[in-house]
């Protein structure tokens, strides 16, 4: 969360840049940028002086033209009411075409009838059909009523599809079956309901993810460098043996490992970017990048202020710093082109920066 909310204060910084340069859009965008990071900053006397700023300036452009005649004084309360609506809904606009397939795909409850694809296609008709309707359907780019709905059914669809084992089940049921409201029973000794071969308890945005990203979603915060452990546990021995020899060796196993591992030397990241327990101890470097450790008085035994090991592992902390936002300035140029979002903040950040290093060099 402290990451969260040193990005909002970089956000709230290039806001109060920008409106003293007097870009009001600029400001009110990274305000709001920084109240989505961290809702407990109050931003709302800065936002309020933007629009103070804008009635202002509209104003004193009224008064330099002379007294506005019966007919001018309505026609700008109606152009301010209108833009005041429009400014309240400017979220949640769409069109006639958007509202239209909303409607159609969630009347729908036949998986091929959703995807638009025939029972006998490939799965490669099914991955075409999937990015083509997720993308018109995805909530952050289709705002009208029902569409996350309709992005969940066809997620729904494409994840039952497109595997084979799930497909088949789903041909045997039958597609007249209402997939979507029906919760299949439990089996004997079993886990959650699965209907048709897949969990009912699925992510569309992970889906989404994985179809178009390969998995790759924005950077967390909790970015940790020299994690060079981790992923090494007990390994059993296979359920085919045979013999008293071989259980017995498979019960002390666990102790085996209790034994190796306390002779293996601990491979726990030195810093994070994030605060996260057990790295409760915030360090700042040269350039502003705050960073974490876990024991406050080790840190400063091992890395003095001033010596070559702090310059070294400051380094590290902006690059890895710069990394971070390098990835996920890419993740929002590529929801930029999709029409998903309209600001890049990471990459202004980014920019904000590399041109600090440029000018300190």
């Amino acid at each position: 969360m402290d990451g969260n909310k040193d990005d909002a204060l970089k956000c709230l910084r290039i806001g109060k840049d920008a409106l003293a340069s007097g870009d009001r859009a600029r400001a009110a965008k990274f305000f709001s940028k920084a109240g989505r990071l961290d809702p407990t900053l109050s931003i709302d006397d800065l936002m309020a002086e933007t629009e103070k700023e804008s009635s202002s300036s509209d104003q004193a452009a009224g008064n330099a033209n002379g007294p506005a005649s019966k007919e001018s004084k309505l026609r700008h309360r109606a152009a301010t009411a209108a833009g005041s609506s429009s400014s309240s809904s400017s979220s949640a606009t769409y069109t006639e075409e958007q509202v239209t397939m909303v409607r159609q795909i969630n009347k729908k409850k036949d998986y091929y009838e959703i995807l638009g694809v025939e029972k006998s296609c490939s799965v490669e008709d099914v991955r075409k059909a999937y990015r083509k309707l997720s993308l018109k359907v995805h909530p952050d780019k289709n705002q009208a009523p029902g569409a996350e709905e309709a992005f969940k059914a066809v997620s729904k669809s494409f994840q039952c599809l497109s595997n084979e084992e799930s497909r088949k089940k789903y041909d045997v049921t039958g597609s007249e079956d209402p997939v979507f409201e029906r919760r299949a029973p439990r089996r004997h000794g079993g886990g959650g309901g699965v209907y048709n071969g897949y969990y009912e308890d699925f992510d569309p945005d992970e889906i989404f993810r994985q179809f178009f990203y390969g998995g790759m979603s924005p950077a967390a915060t909790q970015f940790r460098t020299f994690n060079f452990g981790g992923g090494m546990g007990a390994r059993t021995g296979g359920d085919n043996g045979s013999g008293f020899n071989v259980r017995a060796l498979i019960q002390l196993l666990p102790v085996l490992v209790i034994l190796l591992f306390s002779f293996l030397p601990s491979s726990d990241p030195v810093y994070s970017l994030s605060r996260s327990y057990p790295y409760e101890h915030r360090y700042t470097t040269e350039r502003g990048v705050n960073f974490y450790v876990k024991s406050s008085a080790r840190f400063e035994q091992e890395y003095p202020v001033d010596s070559r090991n702090r310059m070294v592992l400051e380094g590290n902390v902006e690059r890895d710093y710069v990394s971070l936002l390098s990835q996920n300035c890419r993740f929002e140029v590529q929801r930029m082109q999709w029409g998903f979002v309209r600001d890049t903040p990471h990459c202004e950040m980014l920019k904000q920066f590399q041109s600090g290093a440029s000018s300190a060099a």
